[in-house]
């Protein structure tokens, strides 16, 4: 009787580290970079700003610009 084949069939690479195509290790790979999903933040969503008031630099994971002590005097 004759061995089965034991070579590569179509999609199925011999290299595991390497993938079929792009899909696989990007779906979004055919998206614009505007349209692709954005990548979580590694800060835990905060960023980075400057007070428009007083011109301090700080971290916030708040909507406004604004810092606390600017927000509590109403500047």
């Amino acid at each position: 009787m004759p061995e089965p084949d034991r070579g590569a069939r179509p999609g199925e690479s011999g290299a595991a580290d390497e993938p079929a195509c792009a899909c696989v290790s990007d779906p979004f790979v055919s998206l614009p970079p505007e349209l692709r999903p954005r990548t979580k933040r590694p800060a835990g969503g905060l960023r980075k700003t400057v007070c428009p008031a007083c011109g301090l630099d700080y971290w916030t994971n708040r909507a406004t610009d604004r810092c606390i002590a600017c927000e509590a005097a109403g500047r």
